[in-house]
């Protein structure tokens, strides 16, 4: 185990998994990954780091955030194949700063979306850019999201900027 300072936020707790407690906690993210990828960077080793208010899980070169049942794919750079597997909702520029800020996502901000379910983790982007600003869980289909006109459509889990971006930054 490593112990690290993390400028004027703590002590940061960086340690590998053992092996059952590493296949347990990456077992859902084969739909990331897929199995041959997922056993060959288990086997490398995962890394579990505990801040104040955020752990993260690293499994190579990706990074998750832990956000309840959840490991949720941090919005970095190394993440883009995992993010971009995700289905989106693009936002218009007034939303931007409510979304990347940690506000949910509501209908009348919403332009264009692809097809997800109820409690599927959906990307929320810009929609002039298409830069991913949170990730976030889906409220409702997305048939019935296209058919309203108001209300909130996904729960914000992880934005730019969040404890769990900064923490990334850090390690």
């Amino acid at each position: 185990m490593f112990l690290l300072q993390a400028g004027g936020d703590g002590l940061l707790r960086r340690r590998t998994l053992p092996s059952q407690e590493a296949e347990k906690v990456v077992e859902g993210l084969s739909s990331f990954l897929g199995q041959g990828q997922l056993k060959k960077l288990v086997k490398r080793g995962v890394e579990r780091v505990d801040a104040e208010k955020v752990s993260l899980i690293v499994l190579g070169p990706y990074v998750f955030v832990e956000k309840g049942d959840w490991l949720v794919p941090v919005l970095v750079k190394p993440n883009a194949e995992i993010v971009d597997r995700l289905p989106s909702v693009w936002v218009d520029k007034g939303a931007v700063p409510r979304i990347a800020s940690g506000a949910d996502v509501m209908r009348p901000g919403i332009t264009r979306m692809d097809e997800f379910k109820q409690g599927e983790l959906v990307v929320v982007r810009d929609d002039k850019h298409s830069q991913p600003l949170a990730v976030g869980s889906a409220l409702i289909n997305s048939s019935e999201a296209a058919e309203a006109s108001r209300g909130r459509v996904v729960k914000n889990i992880h934005h730019v900027d969040d404890a769990a971006w900064k923490l990334v930054n850090i390690i």
